[in-house]
């Protein structure tokens, strides 16, 4: 799983970097990166933990009344680990994104997509790799710093094997 989060993160910076050479022609780009507190639930583990996520959009729609926009992101759900046993996780995210603007610098969202997830669970001598492609949705509210600058907060839940429920907390770039 370490290899997936290497790879998802090379991913993100190349991805950033070209964005950043582009920044000039491509006004519908964003960027961001967050901290988020996953609650991570299976067999004999609950728990939390405090895992980073990056994610890369563009924004289709931008009016006074509505914005769409589609991203791609990376969001580790935690390595936690309870009364002996271990879960690590993690997901790769393609979402849909629409705002409602409230006031000059204050919107409302809601996203929704797939992610594929990875999952090892381990407890004593039992070890178990599963995940797949699962559906997630979110809720989340930004304030406008200054005009290409966004702070946010969101809640995010997988609809994976492993109840993972997310709240974080960061910043977004807009190009």
């Amino acid at each position: 799983m370490k290899s997936l989060k290497n790879i998802a993160l090379k991913a993100v910076l190349a991805a950033t970097l070209a964005l950043s050479a582009t920044q000039a022609s491509a006004d519908g780009f964003y960027i961001g990166a967050g901290i988020y507190s996953p609650e991570v639930e299976y067999a004999a583990v609950s728990d939390s933990d405090t895992t980073p996520a990056f994610f890369l959009g563009y924004q289709f729609i931008d009016t006074s009344i509505f914005m769409f926009s589609a991203e791609v992101g990376y969001y580790d759900l935690g390595s936690v680990s309870s009364n002996g046993a271990k879960i690590e996780s993690d997901a790769l995210t393609l979402a849909a994104v629409a705002y409602l603007p409230i006031g000059p610098i204050f919107e409302v969202y809601a996203k929704a997509g797939v992610a594929q997830t990875n999952v090892d669970y381990s407890f004593e001598s039992i070890k178990e790799d599963f995940g797949g492609t699962d559906g997630f949705f979110g809720i989340g509210a930004s304030l406008d710093i200054l005009d290409t600058v966004d702070i946010y907060v969101e809640y995010l839940n997988f609809d994976t094997e492993v109840k993972s429920e997310s709240v974080g907390v960061g910043i977004r770039f807009d190009f």
